[in-house]
C-alpha cells in the first residue's frame, strides 16, 4: 500500500518494497530489528480511527514482520490523504491511515493473532461495519 501511494499519488515511479527485490527507491525496506514473533506497543494518534477503534492511546499487539516503511520515507506517511495512526517506542510508523476513505487503515501489527470468534479484534468489527454500511 505505501508502494502504491508513493508510485501513483507521490509520483515515484522507481518505489519498490526490499522483499520483492532491488533496484529501486525502497519504501519498505527490511527492519533494523526483526519483529518476528514479536509484541509491540503502538502509540495511535489522538484523531487516528485506530485510537477510536482500540479505545485506548496505546495498544501492545502481535506480529511476525521484517519489514517496515523506511525510515527515511516516513514523511511520505503523513502526504497525499496518508496519516500516520500509530508509532513504536523508536518513533517508526507502525499503522496508517488514509483520511479521505471509509476504511483504509494499515498497520504492522496482525489483528487476526488475537482475533477470536468471541471476541473478534476491533478492527475487523469495523472494517464490516464500513462494509456493511455501503
Amino acid at each position: 500500500m505505501l508502494v502504491e501511494h508513493a508510485r501513483n499519488l507521490m509520483g515515484l515511479g522507481s518505489a519498490v518494497h526490499a522483499e520483492y527485490g532491488t533496484g529501486g527507491t525502497e519504501i519498505v525496506s527490511l527492519l533494523a530489528c526483526s519483529l518476528d514473533g514479536e509484541q509491540i506497543t503502538v502509540s495511535l494518534a489522538e484523531e487516528s480511527r485506530l485510537r477510536r477503534l482500540h479505545g485506548s492511546e496505546t495498544v501492545v499487539e502481535h506480529t511476525t514482520c521484517n519489514y517496515g516503511l523506511n525510515p527515511e520515507w516516513q514523511h511520505i506517511a503523513e502526504e497525499h490523504g496518508m496519516a500516520i495512526a500509530g508509532i513504536d517506542e523508536t518513533g517508526e510508523v507502525r499503522a496508517i491511515e488514509r483520511t479521505d476513505h471509509p476504511f483504509f487503515v494499515g498497520t504492522l501489527y496482525q489483528p487476526q493473532l488475537s482475533s477470536t470468534p468471541e471476541q473478534p479484534h476491533p478492527i475487523f468489527v469495523a472494517l464490516l461495519q464500513a462494509a456493511a454500511a455501503t
